[in-house]
């Protein structure tokens, strides 16, 4: 059996003391309304988780002393579970090493809850009074084998809960039937057993799973099983904006979500299905389909952070809505989705991408209905590892931004951080089930159907410290990043009202030890660059050795000393990398392997005579024999026009329009300059293409236009503009008006001088013969003038 680590004297004295923090209290209220840490006496003393997820038993040892062997699952008793405050207290060093935990209630608990749907509406909690509004629809785009940018586009019409079901349960959003996947897992235990039985030189025959032919199936792109023969679906029409009250009496919101792992032939033969067919291992099963065709099939919608609870006052234990916390014993304001709960309804891949809490707070999730949900989560001690390989998987976000991972833009999957040398935590939570996350936990998942979820941060005493030290993201893509004044809240002074707190540590202590104080010379050996941050070291031995070559002597000598790498700039050159020694050290290697050409070289993005092109290494361009060379950091940046990425084989053979040879490499670093970067060209296309389509639209319909046509101008009038066609709908002749309205792209659209605009303008407003003057200045169609006119 595991057993948390013991905390010591001290530790525990400065919990005492941050549990005394609230300034708006005194010290005797506060003592008199906090829970204190379990007492030897108390039934939470002894609590420990009853297994690891997901492994039904705590029989197997960790690797390490300090490391779990899985998500830690508690299934307190009712008196366990009575103090929410208390519990997560006795829970916390658990947390703080797994950063996700699961809490299965009481069955007593679950019974106790009322209905969703009662009798009489507004009586407490009502499903019928939730609207999902401006819900997101997800797209996901491949940066990479296992890497993805997610992308969010916001829907304006308001849904409520009946009507996101019925969605879920479209042919485009639902999952994969549950009857091909339980095959799949039926075929691989099989296998497994046949692998066995073949290594202990067993000669029975292992009868393979039958397979139902009664329908002829396929897979579709979104990854569900639909019918051989396309079914067509007549095309609904839009319902009421509220779903009538016979709806709602027919709505089975605890039992809606099974009906979408049915196939559409198993619907009409009634086939029942149950939610205990989502054991482990077939929810193993249904993760590798996510993964599969995460960016295949219509786009998943998520009605996320939707304010609102589905809690009421009768639930008095474990409310979400009026959790019992160090935020809410201390702030008198809301602050939605921080102190006040939101509320997120889910279907098949709805995902929220990796991310910590803001201000490093601690947040519960409760199902109160539907469909499971997948979890991901990474232990405390592989986060500083799990940064980096994120910066390094994404660079030009990790560029623009030191917290790009709070955009909550970002995907990456278990089996791309098993090959980094990470190793991420699972976890699948059911209805009626709760997961907390703790302080520094990485977590991300996905939704495997119709659910309704609610969460919402919460503090203990402990965090106090934690958020003195975090930070915020200040970009302009952060999701409405939460930052609270420490200082304001718990100040490190004693008052009348606070009592004292752990000292502040100041920002030089708190700086990262691979950080070097300010310093007015370069603090990176590889590029001019002077922000410092995740600035990683070099060997010491490594830079005396560099110190002494002709090559790299000045770029060291112009460095602050110890010397230290900006950590892109040594993963992107080719012959270094960054060596995680523990979980919060790392150093540069190979630095004493770069080719000396590369110290000599000039950056083109700092220019030729600028005194920084000479200084540190350069990369060059890997398009032919392109001579051109960069910093790593001048080429991050979006504004250089260059490109630098780890790409797929088959997209760096793309990009640099070459096809290599047979190569056992996945991807390889692409290294474009500006002439070279297709992304750049294709962006100033499409550039000059919006441009043309503004003017395009500012052209008054009806009015005159001129079309170019056989080396000539030709002028008519202009009857309306298709945008979706890239195309203008122009008379076809003057004088003719029953002949139908030509339809020519509008590239052949010829812009004029304004001067020429108003002479036309004014004869569509007259009809009047225009003179050889004015036809001087544009070619026009006019009727039959007077002889004398014609004549002149």
């Amino acid at each position: 059996m595991i057993t948390p680590p013991k905390a010591e004297t001290e530790a525990e004295a400065e919990d005492a003391r941050a549990d005394e923090g609230a300034p708006s209290r005194s010290a005797e209220e506060w003592s008199a309304n906090r829970d204190g840490r379990p007492t030897a006496t108390s039934p939470l003393a002894d609590v420990k988780p009853a297994y690891f997820y997901p492994m039904p038993s705590t029989s197997q040892q960790p690797a390490r002393e300090d490391d779990l062997p899985g998500v830690p699952v508690f299934e307190p008793t009712i008196e366990q579970f009575s103090d929410f405050y208390a519990f997560c207290q006795a829970i916390d060093t658990w947390g703080m090493q797994s950063g996700i935990v699961k809490i299965v209630p009481p069955q007593a608990w679950i019974d106790a809850l009322p209905t969703l749907l009662p009798a009489a509406k507004h009586e407490g909690a009502d499903l019928r009074a939730i609207r999902i509004k401006q819900a997101i629809t997800q797209h996901f785009l491949s940066a990479g084998p296992g890497r993805w940018k997610q992308t969010n586009v916001t829907r304006s019409k308001p849904l409520d809960a009946k009507q996101w079901a019925d969605i879920c349960k479209d042919a485009q959003h639902r999952g994969p039937a549950m009857s091909r996947i339980q095959r799949q897992v039926a075929t691989s235990r099989a296998a497994e057993q046949a692998h066995a039985h073949s290594r202990l030189y067993r000669t029975t025959k292992t009868e393979a799973p039958e397979v139902s032919t009664d329908t002829p199936r396929k897979l579709t792109r979104s990854g569900g099983q639909g019918l051989a023969r396309p079914v067509s679906h007549p095309r609904k029409r839009r319902g009421p904006p509220v779903t009538k009250d016979e709806d709602w009496a027919q709505f089975d919101y605890r039992a809606s979500w099974l009906d979408e792992a049915l196939t559409d032939a198993e619907k009409a033969a009634g086939v029942p299905m149950s939610p205990a067919a989502w054991d482990t291992e077939t929810c193993r099963a249904i993760e590798a389909e996510y993964w599969r065709t995460l960016n295949l099939g219509a786009p998943p919608m998520y009605g996320a952070d939707q304010q609102g609870t589905l809690f009421d006052a009768r639930t008095t234990q474990w409310n979400v809505g009026t959790l019992d916390s160090l935020l809410s014993r201390t702030f008198d304001c809301a602050l939605p989705g921080v102190t006040t709960p939101y509320l997120y309804f889910g279907m098949w891949r709805a995902s929220f991408a990796w991310h910590v809490e803001d201000m490093d707070l601690y947040s519960i999730n409760y199902i109160h209905f539907g469909a499971p949900k997948q979890w991901y989560a990474i232990r405390q001690a592989d986060r500083k590892r799990f940064e980096s390989v994120m910066a390094a998987s994404f660079p030009t976000d990790a560029r623009k931004c030191s917290h790009f991972l709070r955009h909550k833009s970002f995907l990456v999957s278990p089996s791309f951080l098993q090959s980094q040398g990470i190793t991420p935590l699972r976890l699948v939570q059911h209805a009626n089930e709760f997961v907390i996350t703790y302080p520094y936990g990485y977590h991300a998942g996905f939704n495997l159907g119709f659910n309704c979820a609610e969460s919402v941060n919460f503090a203990l005493p402990t965090w106090i410290d934690i958020g003195r030290q975090a930070d915020y993201c200040r970009c302009s893509l952060a999701q409405e990043s939460v930052h609270i004044d420490m200082e304001a809240w718990w100040p490190t002074q004693p008052t009348a009202q606070a009592p004292a707190l752990p000292p502040r540590t100041s920002p030089t202590e708190r700086r990262p030890p691979s950080i070097p104080p300010p310093s007015a010379l370069y603090p990176c050996v590889f590029c001019p660059r002077t922000t410092s941050d995740a600035l990683v070291p070099l060997p010491e031995a490594v830079g005396t050795q560099l110190a002494h070559a002709a090559a790299s002597k000045k770029s060291l000598e112009a460095s602050a000393q110890p010397w230290h790498a900006h950590q892109l700039c040594a993963c992107f050159l080719p012959e270094c990398w960054v060596e995680h020694a523990g979980t919060l050290s790392s150093m540069v290697q190979g630095a004493e392997t770069i080719d000396r050409a590369r110290w000599a070289l000039k950056c083109q993005v700092c220019g030729p005579a600028s005194k920084t092109a000479r200084h540190g290494c350069k990369i060059q361009c890997t398009k032919g024999k392109c001579p051109r060379a960069v910093h790593v950091s001048c080429a991050l940046d979006e504004e250089s026009g260059w490109f630098i990425d780890l790409c797929a084989t088959d997209v760096a053979d793309r990009l640099e329009g070459v096809a290599t040879a047979s190569s056992t490499a996945d991807e390889r670093l692409v290294v474009l300059c500006r002439a070279h970067n297709p992304l750049r060209l294709e962006a100033e296309a499409a550039k000059r293409e919006a441009a043309w389509a503004e003017k395009i639209c500012a052209l008054p319909c009806p009015g005159p236009i001129h079309i170019k046509t056989q080396g000539a101008v030709w002028t008519t009038t202009l009857r309306s503009i298709d945008t979706a066609t890239k195309e203008v709908v122009i008379d076809a002749a003057r004088s003719d008006y029953t002949t139908p309205p030509l339809r020519v792209p509008w590239s052949r659209v010829c812009m004029q001088d304004a001067a020429v605009r108003a002479i036309e303008h004014e004869y569509e407003r007259t009809h009047q013969p225009i003179t050889k003057k004015r036809r001087v200045h544009c070619a026009v169609d006019v009727p039959a003038a007077e002889p004398e006119q014609a004549a002149t």
